[in-house]
């Protein structure tokens, strides 16, 4: 009996959850279907108003100074002094006195041109006086209404006497100047790149015995791309009257950077910022394009600018690093301010020229792009389109004009 109450009774138990499930079933009610429109792929858009941008050119290069010398001495000698600082790397003050010769030869050698002087200016005094007796003897000697030759009056001798002063003074100058040239003075403010010369040395005319360059300005020479040069100022390379030929109203505000009028020259160039790495900071110095070199570089075709930086030393006492020969830096052009334009990152451009945009009812647009300047991530680019609209940055594929799509952001049909 309880071998069958085992078999019966698990029977009996998937008999009444098969007859549950059997009712339950039968009292289900069936899904309502419910249709949905097709709202379009989902894309990410940005806003891009209008904008007023001023545009900088930016470049690379390597300081150098602008005036750079080798030192020769004008007079031979041996070297009895030499200052202290007149070494590699050393700096100086312009006018300052860098090493001097042995002066003794050239001052016995002003010594004796003086003593010519006085002699030359002796026999001056005597030709005057014996031209002044002569005169006196023939007005004695003659009657009036005879002339006296030069010669008679000794006018000759008293114009030998005069030559041959002025030839003896300049005797004099010439030996004072090679005295004076035994002491050598910088030509400039500046540092010693190479020097070759000690106390003791000899030196020979003509020997070039040092390298010197001036502090007292920098250069840069910035590569930049031909197109470029439209959108900064350029310095005058003539000097050009302000009344003179028709186009003279091409320059109507000489030194103004900014404005939508795309002029090429002024009298000065166009400021400029320098930055560069010293003792492991950045630092930044302010600078000026002062011209353009000859030419084109004729293999990468790039016109180069000279950036000039006044005083690359003058902000030491103040903690301002220099600007030191060698450098190599990055320079930003001020240029002149574009209105009214929209800055796209470049995953926007489509195609070079369209744009995508979308409203608040989610349609999709097409429109024309008018690049004014393609930077590295952004252009500057002009564009028609209505304030609300957004400009697309997501990749699609079979994009058409007026087709639908769904913001990331949820904005459809409302405040974008």
């Amino acid at each position: 009996m309880i071998r069958v109450f085992k078999i019966v009774l698990p029977l009996l138990i998937l008999a009444l959850g098969f007859g549950a499930y059997q009712l339950l079933a039968s009292m289900r009610e069936p899904p309502q279907r419910v249709s949905r429109s097709y709202a379009g792929p989902l894309v990410e858009a940005i806003a891009a108003p209008l904008q007023q941008v001023q545009i900088v050119v930016e470049g690379q290069g390597t300081v150098r100074p602008d005036a750079q010398i080798d030192l020769v001495p004008q007079v031979s000698g041996i070297v009895v002094w030499k200052d202290a600082d007149f070494k590699p790397g050393g700096t100086f003050a312009k006018g300052a006195l860098l090493f001097r010769i042995d002066p003794r030869d050239y001052e016995l050698a002003v010594q004796q041109a003086a003593v010519q002087v006085a002699q030359a200016r002796y026999q001056l005094d005597l030709a005057r006086e014996e031209a002044a007796i002569a005169g006196e003897e023939w007005e004695r000697l003659h009657v009036e209404d005879q002339a006296p030759t030069d010669l008679v009056l000794r006018k000759p001798q008293l114009r030998a006497a005069e030559a041959s002063l002025q030839g003896a003074e300049a005797r004099l100058a010439e030996a004072q100047l090679r005295l004076d040239r035994t002491k050598v003075h910088a030509p400039f403010a500046g540092r010693v790149r190479t020097a070759r010369v000690d106390v003791g040395q000899h030196l020979n005319v003509g020997q070039s015995i040092a390298q010197l360059y001036s502090i007292e300005k920098a250069e840069i020479v910035v590569p930049v791309p031909d197109e470029d040069l439209g959108w900064f100022t350029l310095p005058l390379p003539i000097d050009i009257a302000e009344a003179s030929t028709a186009n003279a109203g091409a320059i109507s505000n000489p030194n103004a950077e900014v404005g939508s009028r795309a002029f090429a020259f002024s009298r000065e160039g166009a400021s400029a910022m320098v930055s560069g790495a010293f003792a492991g900071r950045r630092h930044e110095w302010s600078g000026r394009v002062v011209r353009t070199e000859g030419e084109l570089d004729p293999q990468s075709r790039m016109v180069r600018l000279v950036v000039e930086v006044a005083a690359p030393y003058g902000g030491i006492a103040d903690g301002i690093p220099p600007l030191t020969v060698g450098m190599f830096v990055e320079v930003a052009i001020a240029g002149r301010t574009v209105d009214g334009v929209r800055v796209l990152p470049r995953a926007a451009l489509r195609q070079g020229d369209r744009a995508w945009t979308v409203g608040r009812d989610g349609v999709l647009s097409i429109r024309s792009v008018q690049v004014v300047r393609a930077l590295e991530d952004e252009v500057l680019a002009y564009i028609d389109m209505p304030p609300e609209e957004r400009i697309i940055v997501s990749q699609l594929s079979g994009v058409t004009d007026g087709m639908q799509v769904r913001l990331a952001d949820g904005n459809l049909g409302g405040q974008l």
